[in-house]
């Protein structure tokens, strides 16, 4: 495995990110990849013949995976779909598609760049079908979200790391997408057991990826 290397600014001071044994030097694929798949199949084996999935700015080793289930309904969207080949422009705060479209949404690292993440959660609650799931990840930097509005994109890459960021979110994001009516469990590279992390590296990388919100309609 390859070692992930940055820095980024959080509240206003350089943090380094380096993480050991987190890159995939066969498929390019991150942690945070390995570990979505990992809790798709073998922890919660909840990909199922005939379910339609959207799946919000595809990763490619997920989405790869994907394609390939030739037994499930698959589309990919952004909201700029040229940067995915194959898939189609959605506005997560304006889904085009009805009422109980889907049986499964995947998003990840997709809320924390928009700026009213509320609405984009009532838009996933409102086309998940009855007993449909979503499973979603943002980067969670501690217990409570941090957010200044009054933040130009500078000054959100000074406290937020990334610029394109409107937040960072802590655990209580879990509270946002229960208010949007979904019910929510979350799970962490600690509770999910396999080999898709390296268990002895430490970083503030490594510890904002290692949640993942299950939810469900």
């Amino acid at each position: 495995m390859k070692e992930y290397k940055a820095s980024y600014h959080i509240r206003g001071e350089l943090t380094s990110h380096d993480t050991k044994n987190y890159i995939c030097p066969n498929c390019g694929s991150s942690m945070r990849e390995r570990f979505m798949l990992t809790f798709l199949t073998d922890y919660m084996n909840i990909l199922k013949p005939g379910m339609r999935l959207l799946h919000f700015s595809p990763e490619q080793m997920v989405s790869d995976f994907l394609k390939r289930q030739q037994s499930i309904e698959y589309v990919t969207c952004d909201i700029d779909p040229s940067k995915y080949p194959g898939a189609i422009k959605v506005d997560i705060t304006n889904i085009q598609f009805a009422d109980e479209s889907f049986d499964a949404v995947v998003c990840s690292h997709v809320l924390e760049h928009i700026e009213d993440d509320r609405r984009a959660m009532r838009e996933l609650h409102r086309i998940l079908k009855v007993n449909g799931w979503a499973l979603i990840i943002v980067p969670i930097y501690g217990e409570r979200t941090f957010e200044d509005p009054e933040l130009d994109f500078n000054g959100r890459k000074r406290m937020y790391g990334i610029g394109d960021h409107m937040r960072m979110n802590g655990l209580d994001f879990a509270l946002k997408l229960s208010d949007a009516g979904l019910s929510v469990n979350i799970h962490t590279i600690d509770d999910v057991p396999g080999a898709y992390v390296d268990r002895s590296a430490k970083s503030p990388h490594l510890e904002a990826d290692k949640y993942l919100f299950f939810c469900k309609q």
